[in-house]
């Protein structure tokens, strides 16, 4: 199997199991870009999913967690076997594991570790996920935006991290996500 096979059968799987009206996004940009998690659900909860098949190494796996962990709710590793135990040693315990492999032609996936609940995710990161205009009318909303007119995207970011708990921050981000016109919407 490669990455594309596990995609493909990660997004149908996805799209049959993920609540009405969320959103199904693959290559999500997080940390401004810095990285890109494969398949992202948002919803009530902003969900990743990280793909790595037997042609990938795990090098890159330590970045991708730290910066993951920065602004998803709940991350998952989609692997195939042989990745499987080195990644649970790499992986921190609120992250899930699933364990992709071929049978009879289809790609089935076999979750070793479900995933639960990131402990800690950064509020200024999490804002990143922001356009400018809707942190601006986020800020605007809670009376937050004062002296913000021509400020940047990254002082609106700030002042959000600044007055804003975690789980509003949350919320708005998620809120904002399902309101861009061009994002579909599982139906």
């Amino acid at each position: 199997m490669n990455d594309r096979d596990i995609r493909a059968a990660l997004r149908v799987h996805l799209e049959s199991t993920t609540e009405s009206g969320a959103i199904i996004r693959d290559e999500l940009g997080l940390c401004l870009g810095d990285t890109r998690v494969d398949i992202a659900v948002i919803g009530g909860t902003l969900a990743g999913f990280e793909i790595k098949s037997d042609r990938d190494t795990l090098d890159r796996l330590p970045g991708q967690v730290d910066r993951y962990s920065r602004v998803l709710d709940f991350a998952t590793l989609v692997c195939e076997p042989r990745h499987q135990a080195k990644a649970s040693v790499l992986l921190p315990s609120w992250w899930g594991i699933w364990v992709a492999e071929e049978q009879d032609g289809a790609v089935t996936f076999q979750p070793m570790r479900k995933a639960s609940r990131n402990p800690g995710p950064d509020p200024y990161t999490v804002a990143q996920l922001l356009w400018r205009d809707e942190a601006m009318a986020a800020l605007r909303e809670r009376d937050l935006h004062r002296g913000l007119s021509s400020a940047t995207r990254f002082r609106l970011w700030e002042r959000m991290a600044d007055t804003m708990s975690i789980k509003d921050i949350q919320q708005t981000v998620h809120a904002a996500i399902m309101a861009r016109p061009d994002w579909q919407v599982c139906s």
